[in-house]
């Protein structure tokens, strides 16, 4: 399985969170630096995600709620729902991420770090996210201690 890094367009493009626990909360942690065109779908939100002020929807999921959304995370923990929102999604056309299971998603989230306008984004292709946290972490590092000094030197261009 190989995913290619790409930067997507999302201005104005509603993403779809089905699930409102923890695994929601870490994926929205990400894409919030992005975008605010987030909706959150569960019988139950955490007050944590609740207090981030999106959209939200209390019910279970039905295959009609995909209808009008630019991208989907599967952020339930139930792996048969899970799996109908990809099937649901691909009918759809819509990209979707099934949370912690790179086999049924159609893309997957890299650590992150965004300062500014510039993103770092690192990827392990899903096979050891532990390690890219860690690389994450390091040039995080890197690049913060240079802005405190001053320094670019370390800084990779373009």
């Amino acid at each position: 399985m190989i995913f290619l890094p790409i930067n997507i367009r999302i201005d104005d493009k509603k993403i779809l969170f089905v699930g409102g626990g923890k695994l929601a909360m870490h994926k929205i942690a990400s894409v919030e630096l992005y975008t605010r065109h987030i909706t959150i779908l569960s019988p139950w939100i955490s007050e944590e995600l609740k207090a981030k002020g999106f959209e939200e929807i209390h019910k279970e999921y039905e295959k009609e709620d995909l209808e009008g959304f630019f991208l989907v995370y599967a952020c339930t923990d139930n792996l048969e729902v899970n799996r109908r929102i990809r099937n649901d999604a691909k009918e759809h056309g819509i990209l979707v991420n099934v949370v912690d299971n790179r086999e049924l998603s159609d893309f997957i989230s890299p650590a992150l770090f965004k300062q500014d306008e510039m993103t770092v984004a690192i990827s392990s292709n899903g096979q050891n996210v532990k390690k890219a946290v860690e690389w994450r972490n390091s040039i995080k590092a890197i690049l913060q201690s240079d802005d405190e000094r001053g320094n670019s030197d370390n800084i990779i261009k373009e």
